[in-house]
């Protein structure tokens, strides 16, 4: 049976009133932005936009001015920060340069994530299409663990490469990081994680959230910062490697944006213009995998931030959380259009293993913590672990936890080492990796960012990690607000409603994390008909007395406040669904409340 323990923080935490259904499900309330009815209206006229949008973006912080011109028409020359303010970039380019006209090979060590197999697959590719030597290390998950490792180290070492490169780790890796300057191996870190105390020991350390950095105000992933890499390797080997000159950097912006939409970063300044001339590429990309991917996941020719997050991603992410992740570079850098092909749909096939795995792994630590908190009510934090859980999917499960229970949340299972591995999801205001750190003295070590993080720790300091990291939580969530709720941009009669809108807000795009898609408050519906679909998702029909209103509300199939007959406020994010020929609106449900 899987194990959970929490008790309450010393800090005085109480739990607050969640409404819960049964299953323990912590239903949103609904808040409005403060409104800016006088900037809306400027803004309306000076970007000729609608009413409602105009309203959105004010209510958001814009004015009008050239920075919403950015955001609106974001360009790579205006909306990008140059190249020479990113510490110790170009000193590790040059010393990429210098490395290669020695002749010898260069090894580059990424995570098994998106983020870090986009960014190893920008610099693989790029080194090998001017010449020169390289091969990619992937740790194995389930083996070696998260970040660099003594294995990986003594291999590069023992193979004659002139270089490591490590994307998307390093920061920690002190340990790591020596052991390979004790064997004669240069090493340049580039990596976006939290530095705090640590000073990896590496020979050029690129890392926006270092001491007198800030790059770019340290948004960057890892494949962002391997994009900008690219652009200074190019300008670094010109000189003794002509090819680099015929390459475009641009042409690398499809693979950045994987890592840009999928790692939990702020889709804004440096990252919008990423993603989204990003996506641009990505549609009418000529990598073989990508094309190969598009095609599994059946986007269409304009691939959008959703086909990303939930097509493309998921799917590279399967290899890394059910076998092993090298098999990401292959397909992200292979030349061969049959052997993408089937590298694509062997991900297709992880990714539905994977979505199998994370259901039970979910419903067994759902019905743990239940059981346990039924009755007392949810503690500051969750900390939840089983011997059985598939170390791939407990990251994702994590994340199921924070949504169902909205609390910081841990999850755990054993390596092949006897390991406990661990994955953390937070909640809006409340730092993982600051977390982390305040309890890092049961850890075996343990990485990440304000989002998410992961760690390792041994059997014997389970229960005291445990225990430490409620009690941390519950001195944090004294100053967090722990009742989820629904943002909504600005209030609209259903009349403002259209297709039309629809589309306009599309220029909004990528929505994510620090760009979240609008969300719109509508007062007074009547709930006309409720039908389940599938079994898995609901569907209200809500009317105003004159218009109609399909409300879509996913992964649940029943909401207290709706009831046949039943008046309802409700945040939406406005769609629209093509069916059979026919086109309606529809209103993806983020927040529902009794009128």
């Amino acid at each position: 049976m899987a194990r959970s323990a929490a008790k309450k923080a010393a800090g005085g935490f109480t739990p607050n009133d969640l409404t819960h259904t049964p299953f323990g499900v912590a239903h949103k309330q609904i808040r409005l932005r403060p409104q800016k009815p006088a900037e809306a209206k400027r803004i309306k006229e000076a970007h000729r936009v609608s009413e409602v949008t105009a309203r959105i973006l004010a209510a958001r912080g814009f004015t009008s001015d050239e920075n919403l011109k950015t955001y609106l028409e974001p360009t790579l020359k205006e909306g990008l920060p140059p190249p020479q303010k990113l510490l110790n970039l170009e000193a590790a380019a040059k010393l990429v340069a210098k490395v290669a006209k020695s002749g010898k090979p260069i090894a580059i060590c990424c995570d098994f994530d998106v983020d870090g197999l986009s960014g190893g697959a920008q610099v693989c590719h790029f080194l090998r299409a001017v010449g020169i030597g390289v091969r990619v290390f992937v740790p194995d998950r389930f083996a070696d663990g998260y970040g660099l490792n003594e294995k990986m180290v003594r291999e590069i070492a023992a193979g004659g490469f002139g270089l490591m490169i490590t994307i998307d780790y390093g920061t920690t890796n002190a340990k790591e990081l020596s052991l390979a300057r004790e064997l004669g191996v240069p090493s340049i870190v580039i990596d976006h994680h939290h530095v705090g105390d640590h000073r990896p020991s590496c020979d050029l350390f690129v890392n926006p959230q270092q001491e007198s950095c800030g790059f770019a105000d340290g948004v960057l992933c890892a494949a962002g910062l391997a994009w900008y890499f690219v652009v200074a390797l190019r300008s670094a080997l010109a000189a003794d490697f002509p090819e680099a000159r015929n390459i475009d950097p641009r042409r690398y912006l499809d693979l950045a944006c994987l890592g840009t939409i999928c790692d939990m970063v702020p889709l804004k300044g440096p990252n919008r213009v990423i993603a989204k001339r990003g996506l641009e590429m990505l549609s009418s990309t000529t990598r073989l995998g990508l094309i190969a991917l598009k095609t599994v996941i059946g986007a269409k020719r304009e691939v959008s931030c959703y086909d990303v997050s939930f097509g493309i991603g998921p799917r590279l992410n399967a290899a890394g959380r059910m076998v092993h992740g090298e098999m990401v570079i292959d397909l992200l850098t292979t030349a061969d259009k049959a052997f993408a092909e089937e590298l694509a749909g062997k991900l297709n096939r992880l990714n539905a293993e994977r979505q199998e795995t994370e259901a039970a792994v979910k419903e067994q630590a759902i019905r743990s913590i239940e059981s346990r908190y039924q009755a007392s009510g949810l503690p500051a934090g969750l900390v939840v672990w089983d011997d059985t859980f598939h170390t791939g999917v407990i990251g994702i499960v994590a994340q199921r936890l924070v949504e169902n229970f909205y609390r910081p949340s841990v999850v755990m299972g054993l390596d092949e080492k006897g390991i406990y591995k661990g994955s953390v999801r937070g909640i809006k205001g409340f730092s993982v990796v600051e977390a982390l750190g305040a309890v890092g003295s049961h850890l075996l070590k343990f990485g990440g960012h304000d989002g998410a993080g992961g760690f390792s720790v041994e059997a014997s300091k389970l229960e005291k990690f445990a225990e430490a990291f409620v009690e941390e939580c519950g001195r944090r969530l004294q100053s967090i607000e722990t009742s989820p709720f629904a943002e909504a941009d600005t209030e609209v009669e259903l009349k403002e409603i259209s297709l039309d809108l629809v589309e306009e807000l599309k220029r909004l795009a990528p929505f994510g994390m620090g760009n979240p898609n609008p969300q719109m408050l509508i007062k007074g519906l009547k709930v006309m008909d409720l039908r389940q679909l599938k079994g898995t998702h609901l569907k209200a029909t809500l009317s105003d007395g004159s218009r109609f209103l399909a409300g879509m509300l996913w992964r649940q199939t029943s909401h207290p406040a709706l009831e046949k007959g039943a008046l309802v406020n409700v945040a939406i994010r406005a769609d629209y669904n093509t069916f059979n020929g026919v086109t309606e609106l529809q209103g993806n449900l983020q927040a529902i409340e009794a009128a």
